[in-house]
C-alpha cells in the first residue's frame, strides 16, 4: 500500500513539472524535495537524473550542470551517470568554459574508452584546443 502511494506520489510530481513547463525554479524545487525531503525513496535518484536532463534538453546549462554535480557525487552509480559526465562536459563548452569542456571531456574518454561517442570526442577536444588557442 505504502509502495504504491510513493508510486502515485512520484507520477503526481513528475506530471507537476511538465505541466509547470520545467522553468528553473520548478525544477529546482522538484530537486531540493526529492534529494532533502524524500531521499529515502529508490526512486529520487532516477528522478534527480530526470530533473538534470530536463534542463538540459531545456537549454539551461546552468541549472543543468548543477543539477549534475550534485548527481554524480550522490548517486555516481545511477544508470544515467555515464551519461551525465558527457552532458556535464556539453554544459562546460556551451557556457563557454573551453578549458573545463576539455578537462571533462578527457576525463571522459579515459574513464570510457568503449563508449560510442568517443571519436566525435575526439574531435570536440581538439576543436575546443583550437578555440582555446584563438581566445
Amino acid at each position: 500500500m505504502e509502495s504504491t502511494r510513493k508510486k502515485y506520489l512520484l507520477i503526481l510530481l513528475l506530471a507537476g513539472i511538465l505541466y509547470a513547463g520545467c522553468n528553473g525554479n520548478t525544477i529546482r524545487a522538484t530537486e531540493s524535495l526529492f534529494r532533502n525531503k524524500l531521499h529515502k525513496l529508490s526512486k529520487t535518484p532516477t528522478v534527480c537524473y530526470f530533473l538534470a536532463n530536463a534542463a538540459y534538453y531545456t537549454f539551461r546549462p546552468e541549472l543543468a550542470l548543477e543539477i549534475i554535480e550534485r548527481n554524480l557525487r550522490d548517486f555516481p552509480y545511477e544508470r544515467g551517470a555515464t551519461d551525465a559526465e558527457y552532458k556535464r562536459a556539453r554544459c562546460c563548452e556551451n557556457l563557454g568554459d573551453c578549458d573545463g569542456a576539455i578537462r571533462l571531456y578527457t576525463k571522459f574518454l579515459l574513464d570510457h574508452p568503449r563508449d560510442n561517442r568517443y571519436r566525435r570526442i575526439q574531435n570536440r577536444i581538439a576543436k575546443l584546443h583550437i578555440v582555446s588557442k584563438n581566445q
